[in-house]
C-alpha cells in the first residue's frame, strides 16, 4: 500500500502582539471530530499526536501536522482530513475548547498518568522554572513589538519612492487574469489561515515547499517592505473570495495582520512573498508548469531611494538585531522547558500512553484499516 502524503504548518505564532493562534482552522470542515489533547511538559502529548498520523500515512491516508512555534521539534496537532478528525495540543498558550463536547469533541488529559507524590517532591524547582517561563516570552514579544515599529518606518521609507500608479495598473491586470482563469464556483467556500513560517527558537523558518507541493503555477512576488507585497496579496484573496472558491490563507507570522501567500486550490496556484525570510526551495521533483516573479521594486523611484538609503540601512539593522534578541529569549524559554520536561518524563507512565494511543486510533481510523495494521 502507498504511504500518504504530509503537509506541514504552524497553526499558531509568536508575533509583534504576542501569541496569536489559528488553532480554531485545524480541523478544517465542519462535519469532524476533534480529540483536545491536555497534560505538562513531557508528558507525550506530540509523541501520541505522532504516532497516531505515522499510523494513518501508513495505511495511505494523507495527513497535516501543525508545528509549534516555538519548538519545531515539536508537534502541535495532526490532522487526517479524509477522515474528518483532528488531534490538537490544548494546553497554553494555544488553548482549544471543544464546540461539540462529547457529540464530535474529547478532552483527553495525560496528567492521569503521572506520579503526583514524585512530582510534589519538586514543586519548588517547578514553580522556579514555570515563573521564568513567564519572564522570558513577554520579554521577546516586546522585542518583536518593538521590531514591528522599526519595521513600520521602513515601510513608510520606501512609500515614499514607490510609483503606486503603474504598480496599479500591473495588478489590476494580474486581477484580470485570475478572474479569467477562475471557473463557475459550484460548492459552498471553505476559507482556511494558517502559518507557513514561525518566528521560533531556531530563528526563521517556514514550511513551503510541504505546503506548496500541489501548486503547478507559482506567482512569487519580490521587494523591500513597503513595495506593495501584502497589499496585492490582500486583493487577489479579495478576488478568490468574491468568486466563491476555497482559499488558503498563509498569515505573516510577525505580523498576522498581513497576508504572505494565498493558495487557489482549484487553479493550483499559489501567490507567496519570495524575499527573505519567506525565501525557500521546491524539491527536485516538484512539476511546475509556470512559475512568475512579480518584481515590486521595480515600481521605486531610484533617486528617491538614493535619498533615504543611509536611513533605511539603519532602521534594517535595527530591525534584525532587534528580532535576533526575540529569538535568543525564545531558546531561552525552550532550555527552560527542556529542564521542566526532566521532571515530567521520569514520572510518567508511558505504558498507559501507548495504550490509549491505540485506543485512540480505533476509535478515529476505519476498522479495515486498524485492523490491518494490529495483524
Amino acid at each position: 500500500m502507498e504511504k500518504g502524503r504530509t503537509r506541514q504548518f504552524f497553526a499558531g505564532s509568536n508575533t509583534a502582539y504576542g501569541f496569536y493562534s489559528l488553532f480554531h482552522y485545524i480541523p478544517g470542515q465542519v462535519d469532524r471530530r476533534l480529540v483536545i489533547i491536555k497534560g505538562g511538559p513531557g508528558t507525550g502529548k506530540s509523541t501520541l499526536m505522532k504516532g497516531i498520523g505515522n499510523r494513518a500515512m501508513e495505511q495511505g491516508f494523507d495527513i497535516e501536522q501543525f508545528y509549534c512555534s516555538s519548538d519545531s521539534n515539536s508537534l502541535d496537532g495532526v490532522a487526517v482530513p479524509s477522515l474528518g478528525f483532528a488531534v490538537v495540543d490544548g494546553t497554553a498558550p494555544h488553548v482549544i475548547d471543544p464546540v461539540y463536547p462529547g457529540a464530535m469533541d474529547e478532552i483527553i488529559n495525560l496528567g492521569r498518568f503521572w506520579n503526583s507524590s514524585v512530582l510534589q517532591q519538586h514543586k519548588g524547582e517547578i514553580s522556579d522554572l514555570i515563573g521564568q517561563s513567564k519572564i522570558i516570552y513577554p520579554q521577546a514579544y516586546q522585542y518583536l513589538k518593538e521590531a514591528n515599529v522599526v519595521m513600520e518606518k521602513l515601510r513608510y521609507l520606501m512609500s515614499l519612492a514607490m510609483d503606486y500608479f503603474s504598480l496599479s495598473k500591473m495588478s489590476h491586470q494580474l486581477l484580470n487574469e485570475l478572474v479569467a482563469a477562475l471557473p463557475p464556483a459550484k460548492t459552498k467556500p471553505v476559507e482556511r489561515h494558517l502559518f507557513a513560517g514561525a518566528v521560533s527558537s531556531a530563528g526563521l523558518m517556514n514550511f513551503y515547499p510541504s505546503i506548496l507541493q500541489d501548486c503547478t503555477t507559482l506567482y512569487l512576488l519580490t521587494g523591500d517592505p513597503g513595495t506593495g507585497k501584502s497589499y496585492l496579496l490582500q486583493q487577489v484573496y479579495d478576488t478568490v473570495r468574491r468568486a466563491g472558491h476555497d482559499l488558503e490563507v498563509y498569515r505573516c507570522p510577525f505580523d498576522p495582520e498581513r497576508i504572505d501567500a494565498v493558495v487557489v486550490p482549484v487553479l493550483q496556484t499559489a501567490f507567496v512573498k519570495a524575499t527573505y525570510p519567506h525565501s525557500f526551495s521546491l524539491e527536485a521533483t516538484h512539476q511546475l508548469r509556470s512559475q512568475i516573479t512579480l518584481t515590486l521594486g521595480k515600481y521605486a523611484r531610484v533617486s528617491s531611494l538614493k535619498s533615504t538609503s543611509g536611513e533605511r540601512a539603519e532602521n534594517l539593522e535595527r530591525f534584525w538585531f532587534l528580532l535576533g534578541k526575540a529569538v535568543e529569549n525564545f531558546q531561552r524559554a525552550k532550555r527552560v522547558h527542556l529542564k521542566l520536561e526532566e521532571y515530567y518524563i521520569p514520572v510518567m507512565d508511558f505504558n498507559q500512553i501507548c495504550k490509549l494511543q491505540e485506543e485512540i486510533m480505533r476509535n478515529l481510523l476505519p476498522d479495515t484499516a486498524y485492523k490491518m495494521n494490529a495483524q
